[in-house]
């Protein structure tokens, strides 16, 4: 792919681009809502002291002055909260200009500032009588000096404790007896690390020990917007700097291949969000000992690549970053299928437990999941066009779907006991599988018939064909007005599936607003709830994954209201940059208040990153077509949206359009490489008038779209509605 418009050429596109456009919403031109570090060492945008700490604000504005901590023994340990106001990933660093002894900094990072302390939730070990200034615990876990600390009815100021005895010293006498597992708990508690060091392999806290003046580095952290530090031990120790040297992929926009703007400043916030997620989630070649280039699921947890995160980071990754993009999920890809089973599986993840290896070993997780791994190498090759890497992987891919199509029934539906991503088994004839599974068998069609065998690919269309009958005939309930989860359960209304009937035609027309009303039933004000009994126990109530499949099935049947509705919904306050959970990132789930309910929650995963894929496809319009856009589709759903424009890349040059809405008249823009063609569908009724380049055409109107079919090159469209 090679960038046809220098950085300021695109700029001055913006808002200028359009006539139209002084009259739409103001918003910013488009490197300005670009996400990653001005430079490779970041530094902090707030700081706020607990303790005796003196000139905090130093390490934000240097100004002479170190920053001092000095913490005394039997009361609160000095600490400072660093800000950086959205997630970055990397090894935090000090320069210490002076210290007394030897002193130890405890360093936590969280992407939740609600996370950095973990309060002790406990009980006491024996009983406490009136009078008494120390109790004793079950757990020291959550304690620190200067907390508050409750006993049933009783508060006190924690002054001092043993961890090995559990024995805390109280500020003041207890006036009551209290018995023993009487519950304890403490506010707001120690410093606690939000990463799950097992499996990311790498990150918790890190215990610095400073002896002398100079610079001491911590240890890689993935993902993170706050740092705690905080003095343990008794002493004085002045900080003349705090940064920290970025690590994960640094885009500045000059880095972007692909861009998109609109009249709408929220979906434009979203499209960027999910851009630099992806580039949260890129782990460059050589970083903790890993010579590869991989994309991770999350920037903090689990770092590690899954399938079905890369369905939605292929695409996002690379209509943003085109070559590099490319490049990093060829990489992924590689991991991915050296570790294929001789059977054909695919593990869900090719590098997951880091126990003892920082590459991992493979979680054969689901079934489903291997054919997600197998769609996302065909998503790599209809978004590129590398058909030598294709060639390569088309016999692996084979024996994928020989694996997959031992789980078809003779009834040509999908029956797996399989935990697919939400991490709750579903048994019989399951509808989501089964459509999971005509995907691959479509997607392994268009391969085949592209390098391969047009005999398989035939093949393929005929079991993808018995399966949408087999969906609708069996799995369609009509009390519920959409499909059913399975066999076993045909009553549950479930999002995932019926979304995905919608997104892939199973849906027969006279269908469709009766399965947009039954999803509609799912919607909270935070997102869409997968469905009854659907639910992860640890918390996954509504899941990003989902519900970008539900607005993609939205969008495929022009329900281009409901789609950003519930994007809305879902997305809205992730980027909003006065919520508290706010990281610059999308996050991996919500709880049923829009919410995380756990320190390990990501605030930066891959699979949420759909919004970003959406906008460019649906609204500004630019799909791929033929192997890396040899041929292409441009169609515009404006929905309510004033106006877009945007740069797509391909390996045949940038694809460019932009186009307005309003006052019944729609005007496009394009510009696609001259070595390509494809179709423009518009907005357009029966009655409307269609100009192509200023001449007058008679288009055929389906579905409200005037369909049009153009060579590459630059064209201007016009419909007066």
């Amino acid at each position: 792919m090679r960038r046809t418009l220098a950085v300021a050429a695109i700029v001055a596109l913006g808002l200028a681009a359009s006539p139209a456009a002084a009259t739409a919403t103001p918003v910013r031109s488009w490197p300005s809502y670009v996400l990653g570090p001005h430079a490779d060492q970041v530094t902090p945008k707030r700081a706020e002291a607990r303790g005796t700490v003196s000139h905090a604000g130093s390490l934000v504005h240097p100004h002479g002055r170190p920053t001092t901590l000095t913490t005394i023994a039997g009361r609160t340990p000095a600490s400072v909260v660093l800000d950086f106001g959205q997630d970055i990933a990397g090894t935090p660093y000090l320069d210490i200009s002076q210290v007394s002894g030897t002193a130890t900094l405890n360093l936590v990072t969280g992407e939740a500032r609600e996370f950095l302390r973990r309060p002790a939730a406990t009980t006491l070990a024996a009983p406490a009588a009136t009078g008494a200034q120390q109790v004793t615990v079950a757990s020291a876990t959550g304690l620190e000096v200067g907390n508050t600390i409750t006993l049933g009815a009783q508060t006190r100021t924690i002054v001092g404790f043993d961890a090995a005895t559990r024995i805390v010293d109280l500020d003041r006498p207890l006036e009551q007896d209290v018995a023993a597992a009487t519950a304890v708990t403490t506010a707001p508690g120690a410093p606690a690390s939000d990463e799950s060091r097992g499996l990311a392999g790498v990150g918790g806290p890190d215990n610095l020990q400073v002896t002398a003046p100079g610079r001491v580095a911590a240890g890689f952290h993935g993902g993170f917007r706050f740092i705690l530090l905080t003095l343990t031990t008794p002493g004085t120790v002045q900080v003349s700097g705090l940064g920290v040297d970025f690590q994960a992929y640094r885009a500045t926009a000059r880095d972007y291949r692909g861009w998109f703007l609109s009249s709408d400043e929220q979906l434009n916030r979203m499209w960027y969000a999910g851009a630099y997620t992806l580039q949260l989630n890129m782990k460059p070649a050589g970083l903790n000992g890993l010579p590869d280039a991989r994309i991770y699921d999350g920037a903090k947890r689990d770092r590690s690549i899954w399938t079905g995160d890369l369905l939605v980071q292929g695409p996002t990754i690379i209509n943003t970053l085109g070559d590099v993009g490319a490049d990093y999920l060829r990489s992924s890809l590689d991991a991915l299928f050296a570790t294929q089973r001789a059977d054909g599986a695919l593990p869900g993840s090719p590098d997951f437990a880091k126990r003892t290896s920082p590459a991992g070993s493979p979680l054969f997780y689901s079934n489903n999941y291997s054919g997600y791994g197998a769609r996302a190498a065909i998503d790599y090759f209809r978004y590129t066009g590398d058909r030598e890497y294709i060639l390569g992987l088309l016999p692996n891919l084979r024996r994928e779907l020989a694996y997959n199509a031992t789980f078809l029934t003779a009834d040509n539906l999908v029956a797996s006991n399989d935990r697919d991503y939400w991490q709750a088994t579903q048994t019989g004839a399951v509808t989501k599988y089964s459509i999971d599974y005509y995907i691959l068998l479509r997607e392994m069609a268009w391969l085949e018939r592209t390098v391969g065998s047009a005999t398989d690919a035939a093949g393929y269309d005929a079991t993808a064909d018995a399966i949408k009958t087999a969906v609708n005939a069996k799995l369609w309930n009509p009390t519920l007005g959409a499909y059913g989860q399975s066999t076993d359960h045909p009553d549950v209304l479930v999002e995932d599936a019926n979304a995905l009937a919608l997104q892939y035609g199973f849906v027969p027309a006279g269908r469709r607003a009766g399965v947009l009303r039954a999803l509609k039933t799912l919607w909270t004000p935070y997102g869409a709830i997968l469905g009854p009994g659907l639910q992860d126990p640890t918390g996954h109530t509504i899941e990003p994954f989902g519900n970008g499949m539900e607005t993609a099935g939205r969008f495929a049947v022009d329900d281009v209201d409901g789609a950003l509705a519930l994007m809305r919904r879902t997305w809205g306050p992730m980027v909003d940059p006065g919520n508290p959970l706010y990281t610059g990132g999308l996050w991996e789930f919500k709880n049923s208040s829009g919410g995380v309910n756990r320190p390990t929650a990501s605030l930066a995963h891959g699979w949420a990153a759909s919004p970003t894929v959406q906008l460019t496809q649906q609204i500004l319009g630019v799909q791929p077509v033929g192997a890396g856009y040899t041929t292409w589709t441009i169609q515009p759903r404006p929905g309510r949206v004033a106006w877009a424009q945007g740069v797509v890349p391909t390996r045949h040059g940038d694809i460019s359009a932009r186009w307005t809405s309003g006052n019944h008249r729609f005007n496009l823009h394009v510009s696609t490489p001259g070595n390509t063609s494809g179709t423009v569908a518009v907005p357009a009724g029966k009655r409307s008038i269609v100009l192509v380049d200023g001449r007058p055409v008679r288009p055929r109107i389906t579905e409200g779209y005037a369909q049009l079919s153009l060579r590459g090159g630059r064209h201007t469209i016009t419909v007066q509605r």
